[in-house]
């Protein structure tokens, strides 16, 4: 495994780092781990990477939330830890002993047909795993008043909601914002490497020549264009399928290469953010 190394921290211990860090620190593992898929459209086997590549421990568990939060897709336990759960089998709510450099994926996340957004949330979990120790990792026979005085986190575990994976919009305020963006950034960049997305999703843009520029950029017109709608989710489906990546994590993938854009980003902006290969 390679280790994770950036030059600024926040003094609670987040990376301060650029998208573009993150996204070339997650394609030299995929380099290491399964290099023909920086090239080649496939499905990252997001449990083995964790367990075979990372040799961090898995769990399957019903993570407790109260019924005003929202649902725990997965977490990531960095120290010996008690984690609540629900007990399905007695009907109660209990705390279980975690083992230290664990990833809980929570059952809901794994039902059938859910296996886009399964992936997406381990490949998530697997980037707080790399890019995170330094936030949460704590030497048990020191201050935990001091951290608690501070402001840091208490707790060596990190829970993540469905909605940070399913909503990725909005200003980054915090730096448990800016974390969750960084798990974001690496898990899509895993899933769905550059060059290998970029090469698959042109094919398809041509095919159904919904491109200009060459036509490899999808331009959502500003009024509402029911053929255009039908030909994109189209590609968007063949691409999600070719990578075993969800809907939506595939569209907006293809947003953030500039491979998609409204009629207003392409005219503002498309000088800057035509696509190329990586």
């Amino acid at each position: 495994m390679i280790e994770f190394g950036c030059r600024k921290r926040h003094r609670d211990g987040t990376p301060i780092v650029k998208d573009i860090e993150v996204i070339e620190y997650a394609e030299a593992l995929l380099a290491d781990y399964r290099p023909e898929l920086l090239e080649y459209p496939g499905r990252i086997d997001g449990l083995h990477f964790i367990e075979n590549y990372l040799k961090a421990n898995l769990d399957f568990q019903d993570i407790f939330y109260e019924e005003d939060q929202n649902p725990i897709a997965g977490a990531t336990v960095f120290n010996d830890e008690g984690v609540m759960v629900f007990d399905r089998e007695n009907q109660c709510v209990r705390e279980i002993a975690v083992e230290a450099d664990t990833v809980i994926i929570d059952n809901s996340t794994m039902e059938a047909g859910k296996e886009g957004f399964a992936l997406f949330t381990q490949l998530h979990e697997a980037g707080h795993f790399c890019m995170h120790p330094a936030v949460y990792k704590r030497d048990p026979y020191q201050m935990s008043i001091f951290d608690l005085g501070m402001g840091y986190a208490a707790r060596s575990v990190v829970m993540c909601k469905r909605t940070t994976m399913e909503n990725r919009k909005g200003k980054l305020k915090t730096q448990e914002d800016f974390r969750e963006h960084q798990a974001n950034v690496f898990a899509a960049a895993l899933e769905m490497p550059r060059r290998a997305f970029y090469r698959t999703t042109t094919r398809h843009i041509r095919e159904y020549d919904l491109g200009r520029d060459l036509n490899s950029i999808m331009v959502r017109p500003n009024k509402l264009d029911f053929d255009f709608e039908m030909g994109c989710r189209e590609i968007i489906g063949l691409v999600a399928d070719a990578f075993g990546a969800s809907r939506r994590a595939t569209e907006i993938q293809m947003m953030t290469l500039g491979l998609l854009m409204t009629e207003d980003q392409y005219a503002n902006r498309h000088n800057t953010l035509t696509p190329r290969v990586f």
